[in-house]
């Protein structure tokens, strides 16, 4: 329901740092009523972009208008002001205050000089309904799922009545089902004739969503388009500036049938056990529907308790896995789901994030090495391309892609036998996708034992030598070579009997 009322221009705007010009002259426009979807790689611009609306940075050069009339978006709550929400891809949200307080912060119901706390929670209730989301108000952020902290984060925005919503990769914590919603909510919001922004590496949910396309690439506008426009792969190569031709690296033959890690699991408060083995130079997926017990498997064994551990062994010698020290010592590294919260110190420097987990084979009578720990930390941002303008920089001043490279980074120095790897590519792009496949491959043929995790099938497919399907903790399928398909991960994820012939219960 496009309409002919422009509600935001941004012309020829430039946003410089020291050392680099994020956005390079870049012009961008978003009528009442469109989906104007924002693509691009990690590192491209598009966060300077948008924090540019939001108030966080100043443009260098170039106008921003807004209805017309051309305004200086100071900070925040003059963005705010002008009728802009964003949604960002990192929550806001404060974990220790409910639903209801999270909602109305910054626009406080009164009453007789004192807080009227029955509208406040009436108000967000009425804001959790429009979303879909049937949860009382008064419960505290930090202990919900990240999933419904994100579309609370979502609600909280709305909740402001802004006339131009942006969304920075808002869907990247959400299941299939939840994903779903929220496109039903953002279309919604556009025959309202509402503007919206939209930020996501998310190819499917662009063409779903998108009137039009804009490229971003190295801090330049690439191409704007209406989507019709593009075909998937005209729109990858606007993005990444080739073609790709292949998306996963070729498997390569396992060199020596010799298993690197054996674990045995036992569920608490349950008989149920898991078992399985990796061997050297192998590519293991853990597959299954979302939240059957995967996470939960392969967090244990980094050490963290949330399982009986039973049994671990590190090329074939048994190791006691208490804590994510002794995982480290073991040789197991862990990539996290959630690399904001458990990946990164985010207000360390980049140097001190890569050089966290090797502290100690880099002391010598109680001194760090610095020559010798800075070799490591230079050879591997070179060897994953890293993008910082200093290792002295702050983390999270880093993209998503590469804070996620930054995380597998600090790992690679370690130089572990075993990697396992938790939803690795969530929220990057195309391009650091491709990156992160070439990495995981490489792990593979220096004979590293990898384990991964991903609920995006057709990366499961594309990178697994072999893949273990799970359903309600318990391994229903064994797959390898071309039975790797999508019809039978699915068959064995709804299975109800496992690989011992037994019952799939809870």
């Amino acid at each position: 329901m496009q309409t002919d009322k422009l509600l935001l221009e941004m012309k020829n705007v430039v946003k410089e740092f020291p050392g680099t010009r994020a956005v390079d002259s870049v012009s961008f426009d978003c009528y009442a009523g469109e989906i104007h979807c924002i693509v691009g790689e990690n590192g491209a611009g598009k966060s300077t972009l948008i924090k540019m609306l939001a108030g966080v940075h100043q443009p260098n050069e170039g106008k921003i208008l807004l209805r017309g009339k051309e305004t200086v978006l100071r900070n925040n709550a003059v963005a705010r002001q002008e009728g802009i929400g964003i949604v960002y891809q990192e929550l806001s949200l404060l974990p220790d205050l409910s639903i209801a307080e999270n909602i109305a912060l910054g626009s406080w119901n009164t009453r007789g000089g004192r807080i009227d706390w029955k509208t406040i929670e009436s108000r967000a209730a009425e804001v959790l309904a429009d979303i879909n989301l049937n949860i009382d108000p008064s419960e505290l952020i930090g202990g919900l799922p990240m999933a419904v902290r994100q579309m609370v984060e979502i609600g909280k925005v709305l909740s402001q009545k802004p006339d131009l919503i942006i969304f920075d990769e808002p869907t990247a914590s959400l299941s299939k089902e939840e994903v779903q919603t929220l496109i039903e909510i953002i279309k919604d919001l556009r025959e309202k004739g509402k503007g919206i922004i939209y930020i996501s590496h998310r190819l499917e949910e662009v063409f779903e969503l998108a009137d039009r396309v804009t490229v971003i690439k190295d801090g330049q506008k690439v191409i704007t388009e209406k989507i019709g426009y593009f075909s998937e792969n005209s729109l990858i190569s606007s993005m990444v500036g080739r073609e790709l031709k292949e998306i996963f690296p070729e498997k390569t033959e396992i060199k020596t049938k010799s298993s690197i890690l054996d674990v045995e699991v036992q569920y608490r408060n349950s008989p149920k056990k898991s078992n399985f083995s990796v061997q050297k130079g192998e590519v293991l997926g853990i597959g299954g529907l979302q939240g059957q017990g995967q996470i939960k498997l392969l967090q244990s064994v980094f050490g963290l308790e949330l399982t009986e551990v039973l049994h671990i062994a590190v090329n074939g010698e048994e190791k006691k896995i208490r804590n994510q020290k002794d995982a480290v010592k073991a040789g197991i590294a862990l990539i996290p789901e959630n690399r904001g919260d458990e990946g990164v110190f985010l207000i360390s420097s980049v140097y001190e994030n890569l050089a966290s987990v090797t502290l100690d084979s880099h002391q010598q009578f109680g001194f760090i090495q610095t020559r010798e720990e800075g070799q490591a930390v230079e050879g591997v941002t070179e060897k994953l391309k890293i993008k910082y303008t200093s290792s002295r920089q702050p983390a999270n001043s880093l993209s998503g892609g590469n804070m996620q490279k930054l995380v597998i980074g600090k790992w690679l120095i370690a130089d572990p036998k075993v990697v396992i790897l938790l939803e690795p590519t969530k929220g990057v792009d195309v391009g650091t996708k491709q990156q992160i496949y070439r990495i995981i491959r490489d792990l593979a043929n220096n004979d590293v034992a990898v384990v991964l995790y991903t609920s995006d099938m057709v990366e499961l497919i594309g990178l697994s030598d072999r893949v273990l399907v799970m359903n309600n903790h318990s391994f229903t399928a064994e797959l390898t070579g071309e039975d790797i398909t999508e019809e039978k991960i699915m068959k064995g994820a709804v299975s109800t009997i496992d690989l011992q012939g037994q019952e799939v219960r809870g």
